[in-house]
């Protein structure tokens, strides 16, 4: 499928934000993800009950690729990883697991309006699976999609409504 662009439907603005990760247990996996990567927990284990999981997140620290400190003198986040673990039988997330083993398994892209982004994103073939509020650490809405050849990716919106540089 090929997907028109143009001055009346442009792009939707997008920024990574994070790579999922389906794990078994989120206690087990800190113990990795922050002692052996080195990885920063940024925020507790959180439980999002309608999604049927509970989810944590880490930032692996910032570097160039030389090692060096970026040249802007801006602080740049590092790289997001979020732990998602399943909770109770019902849970797509303990599926994963039980059929695949841990892993990653979705991207989240941060976007200025949620609906917008959804509705540009839809035209453009995309379908909407689920829409919902829940925490995160400067988060407040989220979205799971697929994309037109079925890659499923997230949504996520600022609780200020307005994209970090």
């Amino acid at each position: 499928m090929e997907i028109a662009r143009s001055p009346e439907t442009p792009a939707v603005e997008m920024r990574f934000h994070h790579v999922g990760v389906a794990v078994k247990s989120i206690a087990a996996a800190l113990e990795y993800y922050t002692g052996l990567f080195g990885l920063r927990q940024v925020s507790e284990p959180l439980e999002v009950p309608g999604e049927h999981v509970r989810v944590c997140f880490l930032e692996a620290p910032h570097s160039s690729p030389s090692g060096a400190a970026p040249s802007s003198g801006r602080t740049s986040p590092g790289v997001m990883i979020e732990l998602v673990e399943g909770i109770g039988e019902q849970s797509p997330v303990a599926e994963i697991v039980k059929r695949t083993g841990a892993g990653p398994y979705h991207l989240c892209y941060r976007v200025d309006d949620l609906d917008a982004s959804i509705r540009r994103l839809r035209a453009g073939g995309c379908v909407r699976l689920k829409r919902f509020e829940g925490p995160g650490p400067g988060l407040r809405r989220f979205a799971f999609l697929l994309t037109p050849d079925r890659q499923l990716f997230e949504l996520c919106e600022s609780t200020d409504n307005e994209m970090a540089g």
